[in-house]
């Protein structure tokens, strides 16, 4: 036996205490409050972001009240969890007493900041030195989600970049981490992939094994690595997501997209974020899972959703033992559950009644080359990825995307005066080929994931040494790459103020309108083998309801921000949100007369 079970068990008393409490059913905060938003505007985003030293307890108490339970039975859970820890420490004080003796005795031959940030050993066998970087505090490391409200969520990676470069290490949920940024670099990373078990790199959910695996689900695409099962999987799952599949879907979204900007003209004011995140978990239940909602049952589906998807992220999954009453008393272990409840009415109905047009029956029926089938828990766990990015990943980008169109009135009537073109030519339903030719649209989605994209792809862990421009990344190491960071540094957009990260300054649809100017560093939706598999619906439903607002608005104004405001983002989420959720005041589109496209 190793000192990994009774160190992490050590690492996660200290570092999840904020965790447990609320998981013990602290109070979440309302989502997004204007007032309070307003209140707390920040001065004008300078353009290179300050050194900020991130309040740690504070981030994670932010960041963990998603898997907070009801008053009922939170205490008595609380006290189970906590009594499971200390059970795991008293199981194992004896042995981690000598543990820790024999490896202080024997510290002065070995490499003593690995009793302090265990698993930091470098291979020696690897002449490539380590890349720079700093560990931050023993068995804790650096609270990598946490964030800032000048930045958004995860700034501390960013910080660490600015500060060491393209490849740096760090330390942070209890394993030493290496950051790697830049395209070449990246792609040197990935080509590692997929070389058979035991070598190379490979994708790896932190905890899967106790409790992550259960909530969020470790047998879809995503985290498979075998080369020909991955490619068995992305053809079948692939099949779901073809242009074909996803011209089909186009009536349902703009159904859906119809129906959320009628509410923007009925409101004095309202928040584009609560829209967004209703259109795209509507597509969730409607179009991905194909359900048969009452309207009644569509506010507790929502809100199941959305307590599932920021559930998973709370770091109390991240505890080496199975967590009592995971999935009957946990929010998240509940929301997951009932998700699940209703794939499985779905498929009990296309097993009877045969293909539809959702995307989980073109799951349910794919084949590969053989006639094999997905299975059932392939089918349920590879849903659940697509709801988890079609829902986070489109409504945090569309926020940002109409925060920016506030700001920039001008790129708004060049995205009104191209679908008013659009219209007069191939008619208001968006079709394939509207969305083809939604040019300018598209690169306003595009630029805005330029500046706003997700922090850092999904991290993979190392089977064996990797040697990155010069620098090690040791085995069982993890390695992730660093999407802002890379965005930052793109020589074909890059200002020494950085300005051209800047969302007044730097945000330049036209930027992609020419090969000249357009980013040669863009990856937003990933890289390589496994770059994301809902991109075309995730950019088919983002075009269909920035059209949809296009053609039924004449014109927004931003009620929170004014002037050379700076923006205050939320520090919890998962990808850059405004904290006011973009609050705006509309009128409507007056279609009487059209209006000139010129770019």
């Amino acid at each position: 036996m190793t000192m990994k079970g009774p160190i992490r068990c050590l690492f996660l008393l200290s570092a999840l205490l904020p965790s447990a409490a609320a998981f013990a059913g602290s109070p979440r905060s309302t989502p997004h409050d204007v007032r309070n938003a307003a209140a707390i505007r920040a001065r004008p985003m300078p353009m290179s972001y300050p050194t900020v030293q991130i309040a740690t307890d504070a981030a994670a108490s932010k960041s963990t009240t998603a898997l907070c339970m009801s008053s009922a039975s939170s205490i008595a859970v609380a006290k189970s969890a906590i009594s499971a820890i200390f059970s795991q420490l008293r199981h194992h004080a004896k042995l981690l007493f000598v543990l820790l003796t024999a490896s202080l005795l024997f510290a002065k031959r070995s490499n003593p900041q690995s009793l302090l940030w265990p698993g930091t050993q470098t291979d020696k066998d690897c002449d490539a030195p380590l890349p720079t970087g700093t560990y931050g505090c023993p068995f804790i490391g650096i609270n990598i989600m946490g964030g800032s409200k000048d930045f958004g969520p995860m700034y501390k990676i960013w910080e660490l970049g600015q500060k060491f470069g393209d490849i740096y290490r760090m330390y942070g949920f209890g394993v030493p981490i290496v950051s790697v940024s830049g395209k070449d670099n990246i792609k040197a990373l990935l080509k590692n992939e997929f070389k058979g078990e035991g070598e190379g790199i490979g994708t790896h959910l932190m905890g899967s094994e106790h409790n992550a695996g259960a909530v969020f689900g470790d047998k879809a695409l995503l985290y498979e690595n075998d080369a020909n099962k991955h490619g068995r999987l992305r053809k079948m799952v692939g099949e779901a997501m073809s242009p074909v599949a996803i011209a089909a879907a186009l009536p349902s979204f703009q159904e859906l997209a119809n129906q959320q900007v009628g509410k923007v003209l009925k409101e004095d004011t309202i928040q584009m974020e609560e829209l967004f995140n209703e259109f795209t978990l509507d597509v969730a239940w409607k179009q991905i899972l194909g359900l048969d909602l009452k309207e009644e049952d569509i506010p507790e589906f929502r809100k199941m959703v959305q307590q599932w998807v920021t559930g998973v992220m709370n770091p109390l999954l991240l505890v080496p033992f199975r967590i009592p009453g995971l999935m009957k008393v946990t929010k998240v272990g509940r929301a997951r559950t009932y998700i699940v409840s209703k794939i499985e009415e779905k498929l009990n109905k296309l097993e009877m009644d045969g293909p539809d047009s959702s995307t989980l029956s073109k799951l349910y029926f794919a084949t590969d080359d053989e006639g094999n089938k997905l299975t059932r828990e392939e089918v349920i766990h590879n849903a659940m990825i697509l709801i988890f990015a079609g829902s986070e990943t489109s409504s945090s980008t569309l926020t940002c995307v109409s925060l920016l169109l506030g700001l920039h009135p001008n790129v708004w009537r060049k995205v009104k005066a191209e679908q008013e073109e659009l219209v007069a030519e191939l008619g208001g339903d968006f079709t394939r080929e509207t969305l083809e030719k939604s040019v300018y649209l598209e690169s306003v989605i595009k630029e805005t994931l330029r500046i706003q994209p997700l922090v850092t792809g999904e991290a993979r862990l190392v089977a064996n040494t990797v040697v990155v421009d010069g620098k090690q990344i040791p085995k069982n190491w993890y390695a992730m790459f660093n999407v802002k960071q890379t965005h930052w540094n793109d020589p074909s957009t890059f200002k020494e103020d950085g300005s051209h990260m800047d969302i007044r300054k730097g945000f330049e649809p036209e930027r992609w309108l020419d090969e000249k100017t357009k980013p040669s560093e863009w990856m937003p939706f990933g890289e390589g083998g496994r770059r994301c598999i809902g991109e075309r619906l995730g950019m088919a439903e983002m075009k269909v309801f920035l059209g949809m607002m296009a053609r039924k608005l004449d014109k927004f104004d931003l009620v929170n921000v004014h002037g050379d405001d700076g923006i205050v983002w939320k520090t919890d989420s998962i990808m850059a949100r405004p904290a006011d959720g973009t609050e705006i005041r509309a009128t409507a589109a007056d279609t009487s007369h059209a209006v000139e496209y010129q770019i």
